[in-house]
């Protein structure tokens, strides 16, 4: 009777809020989704409850503990996750919500990227190319060569020809432009990798 008395008094506000609430947890889930942050915040979680649950019992010292650890922990979540937290503030930039940074105007330069992408694939050469969208990757990748110019097959082999002093490394790709090569990304450190892969092996894998 209680919860069905809480139902029929809700007000239009109140619906509303729930409703943002909810989208906003929603769209949090996704952004963190297979980040370090989400395990954090899964920890979180599950601190939460426990410190919950400690106040319902009237557990006096865990209460009193817990609320000295929440301060720490704000803390360390700002410093250890301020790339996630930054990544999500910008999605929600209101200037990229109304699509004021595009991806490229032409896509002409993609068939031909495709063909030569499967040219070195049939050479058995490695190609590891970074496309830029929504979501910048200047702050994942370290080093890397200036180019500025356009993805052209005869400019893709060369840079991944095994004698080229380029092709170790990854491209990166910015508005249908190449803009760097020999681009280093962050390195897999999953067990069980053979031990053969390289460079551009593992920063594949993860």
């Amino acid at each position: 009777m209680h919860i069905f008395s809480i139902i029929t008094n809700l007000r239009f506000q109140d619906v509303l809020d729930i409703l943002f609430l909810s989208v906003l947890v929603y769209y949090l889930y996704l952004w963190f989704w297979g980040t370090k942050a989400f395990k954090a915040l899964v920890g979180l979680l599950v601190l939460g409850v426990i410190f919950t649950l400690a106040r319902f019992w009237g557990l006096f010292l865990t209460t009193w503990v817990f609320q000295i650890l929440w301060q720490v922990l704000v803390v360390l979540i700002i410093i250890l996750f301020q790339s996630e937290i930054r990544q999500v503030l910008e999605k929600v930039n209101p200037l990229q919500m109304i699509s004021l940074r595009r991806f490229s105007k032409s896509a002409d330069w993609i068939p031909n990227l495709v063909t030569t992408i499967f040219s070195l694939a049939k050479r058995k050469t490695g190609a590891l190319i970074i496309f830029e969208r929504a979501d910048l990757v200047e702050e994942l990748i370290t080093g890397g060569v200036p180019l500025d110019s356009e993805p052209s097959p005869e400019l893709l082999m060369s840079i991944f020809h095994k004698e080229s002093p380029l092709h170790d490394g990854a491209l990166l790709i910015r508005r249908g432009r190449i803009a760097k090569a020999a681009c280093y990304l962050p390195l897999s450190s999953a067990e069980g990798l053979p031990k053969e892969w390289g460079i551009r092996h593992r920063a594949a894998e993860f």
